[in-house]
This record gives structure tokens, sequence and C-alpha cells, in this order.
């Protein structure tokens, strides 16, 4: 199960956003699952609609999203879905018979960066084209950004969440916290 404690201490970041033109701040552990199967499968395909309210994405570059589930194709034949509010969620996918999920809640920490400036601060750690244009909502991608491989998810024109493997969290943060100085960056603290 997700632990708020060590996503704070992972990440060195606090969980309210601080305000400002350019904030980073971490997301509440969220409950997370890694599913495999074949796309081409209908019995997977209707297993997995079952199980999750919505349809896998077939697109390797678009989210699927319901109210608190976003859903990511990771690969021709995984995807790592992700509920906001339900931290057993991993748990609970792992039971279900028909379906093949792994618990996987502790491995990313998420930190959620906001502001007009985000793209431009990305773009100093990520060798991807982030314009609207060619990055819109709902867009993610698995790619290296600064020192940390990891999954970016444009969730709002002008946010983007960011999951980092909890083991390199906290340096992803000094890197963050470095390319972020020329845009007035406001780092969440953690409250003690």
């Amino acid at each position: 199960m997700p632990d708020v404690t060590r996503d704070q201490t992972a990440a060195g970041l606090g969980l309210v956003d601080p305000g400002g033109a350019l904030v980073a701040y971490a997301n509440p552990p969220a409950g997370q699952a890694v599913i495999r199967g074949r796309a081409n499968d209908a019995h997977f395909t209707e297993a997995s609609t079952q199980a999750l309210g919505i349809a896998l994405p077939v697109d390797s570059k678009k989210t699927a999203k319901a109210v608190e589930l976003t859903i990511f194709r990771l690969g021709y034949d995984q995807w790592l879905a992700v509920h906001e509010v339900n931290r057993d969620f991993g748990q609970q996918l792992e039971k279900i018979d028909s379906l093949r999920a792994i618990d996987v809640g502790s491995a990313r920490t998420r930190i959620s960066l906001r502001g007009e400036a985000v793209r431009d601060l990305l773009a100093v750690g990520v060798k991807i084209d982030l314009r609207p244009k060619s990055f819109p909502v709902g867009t993610f991608a698995q790619t290296p950004a600064g020192n940390a491989n990891t999954i970016i998810h444009a969730s709002a024109i002008d946010r983007f969440d960011v999951y980092v493997s909890r083991s390199f969290a906290s340096s992803w943060r000094v890197w963050l916290e470095h390319a972020g100085q020329e845009f007035g960056l406001n780092l969440a603290k953690v409250e003690r």
C-alpha cells in the first residue's frame, strides 16, 4: 500500500500546492497497477473494461481517463492504471482472476508541476517536443527527464504530472530545483 510519508520523503516535496507562477508539489499516494495482456484478445479487453469501468487506451501516447482513473499504455501488452483516490486499487485488481494485474502503488512518486512556464521548464531536461500542438492535454511519454526515467503526462494545458521511480525521486527533485531556478520555480515544503 502507498505510504504518504514515504512519498513526501522520497521526493522531498510537500503535498500542498505552494502557490506561485510555477510550482512543484508531491501528489498523495495513489493506487497503481500494471496490467498485462494482448489488446487483440477479446476476453482480455472485456475483462479489463469490466474491471476498470473504461476501455484500455489503444494509442501509446494518449491516456484513457475516467473521473479518478488514468490509464497509460506503456507497451504492446502493458498498461499502467492509476487511481487517484483508492490506494488499494492495485491490490484489488490483483484479486481479479480474469485480469493479470500487479500492484505497483509504491513503485513511483507522482510530482505535479503547474504554471505557464511548465513546458519550458520540462524542456530543459526532456528531448521531446512539448509544445501544445505536439503534446496536447491527455498525452504522455515515457522519457528521460533530467537525471531519471519518467512518465510525463500533460494533465492540463499548464500542468504536468511526472511519475518518477521512488528510488530516483530525491535526486530528480534536486535536478528539478536546479532546472527551475531560472523560471522561479516554487517547491512545496515538506511539513514536519
